[in-house]
C-alpha cells in the first residue's frame, strides 16, 4: 500500500512540473522574440562620397526595423560584393558597412541594439579601384552588380543570420562619375 501512496505522489510531482513546465512554454511564446529586418527595397540610391583619379567611393543607406516584441541585436553585419572577374574585371570591389548613428572609417560593424518597434539605417559603402589607374577609363562597360548583405541577430533565443541584396547599377555608376 505504501508502494502505491509514493507512486501516487511521484506522479503527482511530476504531473505539477509538466503543468508548470507548460505554463511557462505559453508565457515565453506571448512574450515573442526579436525579428530585425533590413528593408532593401527602400534603400536609397548609390551616391559619391569619395573620388579621386584611381578609384571611387560610393554609399547607400539600407533601413531596418525590428517588427518583434523584444530587444534585437544586430551582432554583426557585412557586404559581400558579387562581381567575379569573369563578369567585369577592370576594377577591384571592396565593401563594408557601419551604423549611421554610429559612424565608424575602420571597418568594423559596432554592433546595435534595436527596440521592439523602432529601426535605424545601415550606410553601406562600395569602393571601386581601377585595375590600371584610372577609374574612369576601367570603369566603362561596368554592368551591375549584386551586394549581399549578411547580417547576425541575437534576441531571445540563439543567433541567426540573414542575408538581404542590394544592386549598384551601371547608371548608378556613371552618374556618379559625372558628378
Amino acid at each position: 500500500m505504501w508502494f502505491y501512496n509514493i507512486l501516487s505522489v511521484v506522479i503527482a510531482i511530476i504531473v505539477a512540473i509538466a503543468a508548470l513546465y507548460l505554463l511557462f512554454r505559453l508565457f515565453v511564446l506571448k512574450q515573442g522574440n526579436e525579428k530585425v529586418i533590413l528593408l532593401p527595397k527602400r534603400a536609397t540610391n548609390f551616391q559619391v562620397s569619395d573620388r579621386n583619379f584611381e578609384s571611387i567611393t560610393l554609399f547607400c543607406d539600407i533601413p531596418f526595423v525590428n517588427k518583434g516584441r523584444q530587444l534585437g541585436t544586430i551582432m554583426d553585419l557585412f557586404p559581400r560584393p558579387l562581381l567575379p572577374e569573369e563578369h567585369f574585371d577592370a576594377v577591384k570591389v571592396h565593401a563594408w558597412a557601419m551604423d549611421i548613428n554610429r559612424p565608424r572609417h575602420d571597418g568594423y560593424f559596432e554592433a546595435v541594439i534595436i527596440k521592439p518597434r523602432k529601426g535605424g539605417t545601415i550606410r553601406v559603402f562600395v569602393t571601386l579601384t581601377g585595375k590600371n589607374g584610372n577609374i574612369r577609363e576601367d570603369i566603362k562597360g561596368f554592368p551591375y552588380m549584386d551586394i549581399d548583405i549578411y547580417y547576425q541577430i541575437v534576441g531571445r533565443t540563439d543567433y541567426h543570420v540573414d542575408k538581404q541584396r542590394i544592386r549598384l547599377t551601371a547608371e548608378e555608376v556613371q552618374a556618379a562619375l559625372v558628378q
